[in-house]
This record gives C-alpha cells, sequence and structure tokens, in this order.
C-alpha cells in the first residue's frame, strides 16, 4: 500500500507555529524570559507553540499566562520568522505580537519552572544575551513597533536584523 498523496489543503506537511509575546518597559526593553536549561544566551520572548487546532492568539495567550501570569492583549503582528527545521526542531514560523508597554506595577509571576528570571533587557544588549534568531527576531519586532506600520518576515537562524 502506498501512502496518500500530500494535498496541501487537506493533507499538509507538518509546521510549528509559535506566537511570541513583545512587551516593553516604558524605556522600551522587551520583557525577556531566562531559560533554566541554557547555559550560554538563554534569554527569550514569552510565549509558544500553538498545539491541535489551536489559533496562534490563543496559544500566545495561554503561554504567556502559564509562564508569567500576564494576560497578553495581543495587538499588531510584529514579525513572522520563518525557521528551516534541523535535528533538533520541525520548521516552523514564530510569530511576534505586540502587546504594548506593561505598567510599572504590572506583576510578572514566573509560573513554569521552564524559566529562572525575567528582565527588561536593553535593545543593544539582546545579542549579548540570547540566541541570534531571538536576538534578530526581538530587534525587528522593536523596530516595527516603533515605526508602526505592517509586519516583517524574517528567514532563517543566524542573520541578525539590521533596520
Amino acid at each position: 500500500m502506498t501512502a496518500p498523496a500530500r494535498d496541501q489543503f487537506t493533507n499538509p506537511d507538518g509546521r510549528r507555529v509559535g506566537a511570541l509575546a513583545l512587551f516593553r518597559n516604558a524605556a522600551g526593553h522587551p520583557l525577556m524570559l531566562r531559560k533554566r536549561d541554557r547555559d550560554e544566551l538563554p534569554w527569550c520572548l514569552p510565549g509558544g507553540c500553538a498545539v491541535g487546532g489551536e489559533s496562534a492568539l490563543a496559544a500566545l495567550r495561554r503561554k504567556v499566562l502559564e509562564e508569567t501570569g500576564l494576560h497578553a492583549t495581543p495587538g499588531l503582528l510584529l514579525v513572522e520568522h520563518h525557521m528551516p527545521a534541523t535535528t533538533k526542531v520541525a520548521e516552523g514560523s514564530n510569530l511576534i505580537f505586540d502587546c504594548g508597554e506593561l505598567s510599572s506595577k504590572a506583576e510578572v509571576r514566573l509560573k513554569s519552572a521552564e524559566f529562572s528570571e525575567y528582565a527588561f533587557i536593553a535593545p543593544e544588549q539582546l545579542a549579548d544575551a540570547a540566541q541570534p534568531h531571538t536576538a534578530a527576531r526581538v530587534q525587528a519586532a522593536l523596530y516595527v513597533a516603533k515605526v508602526g506600520g505592517g509586519a516583517l518576515f524574517l528567514e532563517g537562524a543566524s542573520r541578525p536584523y539590521v533596520p
């Protein structure tokens, strides 16, 4: 018996969809979470992958609440970052949504054992704090949020974002 033919609408290849939140403080620094299992360049945005029939927005709200205790109100899509498959992760897209400026009274409560701390990291320090692909997508998202307008579309793992 042969495998069924792939049809992009009824039997698509599997792909990962990540939904990430760009929260900023009054200085414009992004909220980043420190992963416990990563010694070098451990910082990332809050959020994560959609599951089952979950939309990217539903995944964003769920993951941000699970990780930080914050209720995300996603605004504009700022960046779509396509990542090719590697030996460790499936091909997929990471969508970064503008979740606005956090009030100085907002309470971030790390609720996931995956993370050890959070911080607002200055944009010029991202390359020293996060994986190259993470730094690129956060810098791109900060740029789009600053200038307004549509989303940026990035491809690949290691190119820095330069406006």
